[in-house]
């Protein structure tokens, strides 16, 4: 039998996700000003957040994302809505975002940025 193949460093970073609560700021404009709310799973490809209202799908959305404790700049990720639904138990909406901010220097920071919530983590942080 053939030993299956593991995935590279890449492949498994594709699906690398943070599944932390994290506070950000979203604006659906520029003219609107943004709301905070928190994250509870992110990966290169999006996220999701509560939300206090339902977002539209594919309305575009600017979210700022800052790490307690880095002294860089906020990262500012762009994308669009994907999904908006009701969870009545915490009567807020979940919402899904996609990013779409694909060059290589947007993933490179946003995969050191779930790297430090691992290491963070490991260190029995939360």
């Amino acid at each position: 039998m053939e030993n299956p193949q593991l995935p590279s460093t890449a492949q498994r970073r594709d699906t690398e996700r943070a599944r932390e609560v994290l506070l950000v700021s979203y604006t659906i404009a520029a003219d609107i000003a943004p709301e905070y709310t928190e994250t509870y799973d992110i990966a290169i490809g999006g996220l999701a957040m509560l939300t206090n209202a339902a977002l539209t799908p594919n309305v575009a959305i600017t979210i700022d994302l800052e790490l307690r404790g880095d002294t860089r700049p906020k990262l500012r990720l762009n994308g669009s809505v994907r999904w908006s639904t009701y969870d009545p138990l915490l009567e807020k909406y979940r919402t899904g975002v996609s990013f779409s901010d694909a060059s290589a220097e947007f993933e490179r920071e946003l995969l050191r940025y779930i790297d430090a919530l691992e290491s963070i983590r490991q260190l029995g942080v939360h």
